[in-house]
């Protein structure tokens, strides 16, 4: 239920934004545990122009220490020809701990903001997937939400092995939750509600278990 959109993959409620973490060991086995509790908002957005498919992604987050974590979860483009076949893509990621702003409604969960200059890492592409080199530099990110439909209360319990006695991934989160309409300016490129592919925010506490029988 709880940041759910953007850490979806082997881990719901991901370890990218976590608080506090430890790891315990056993017969052999590996225990990671990773917490985190206080207000986050997400957001994500697809646009397409006749030559290229932008996806981005963002996450916002607040520490229970007041420390920020503003992400820029996914920014991946794809570029085409005129006749749609790919000449290659560009893919942006990074994250900045501490110094980004955050502030929201913690309470009627109407709106949200956050801002910052995020170091990134810049990869590219060829046509065959192939990366053909990476930069680093910062990227300018600007995101609101604005609240939309019922505030959710509930709680999350989440099981999942990734392979028959292999790594399994126990989550476990308990918060207010609201759907959102979201636009953001991310390094120049504007992405507005029209092109908004899920969006909320909220307060959880979550805790996300990572059990590794032979060791992670």
């Amino acid at each position: 239920m709880f940041r759910r959109a953007t850490l979806a993959g082997l881990v719901v409620a991901s370890l990218a934004l976590a608080g506090a973490s430890g790891t315990a060991r056993a017969s052999g086995a590996q225990v990671i545990q990773d917490r985190f509790h206080g207000p986050f908002a997400e957001a994500g957005w697809e646009t397409t122009t006749p030559t290229s498919i932008t996806d981005a992604a963002v996450l916002a987050s607040q520490e229970q220490d007041g420390t920020t974590h503003l992400s820029i979860f996914d920014l991946h483009t794809t570029y085409l020809d005129s006749s749609g076949n790919v000449t290659g893509s560009v893919d942006v990621s990074g994250e900045l701990n501490g110094g980004a702003s955050f502030t929201m409604d913690t309470v009627g969960l109407t709106t949200a903001s956050a801002s910052g200059a995020v170091p990134v890492t810049r990869c590219t592409f060829d046509a065959a997937g192939n990366q053909t080199g990476c930069t680093s530099g910062t990227m300018d990110v600007s995101v609101t939400w604005t609240g939309q439909g019922a505030i959710s209360r509930g709680k999350e319990y989440v099981d999942r092995s990734v392979d028959p006695g292999g790594l399994t991934f126990v989550d476990r989160g308990s918060g207010t939750f609201r759907l959102a309409s979201a636009t953001a300016t991310i390094g120049g490129q504007t992405f507005d509600a029209s092109e908004l592919q899920f969006a909320d925010f909220g307060v959880s506490n979550d805790l996300t278990l990572t059990v590794c029988p032979h060791g992670c």
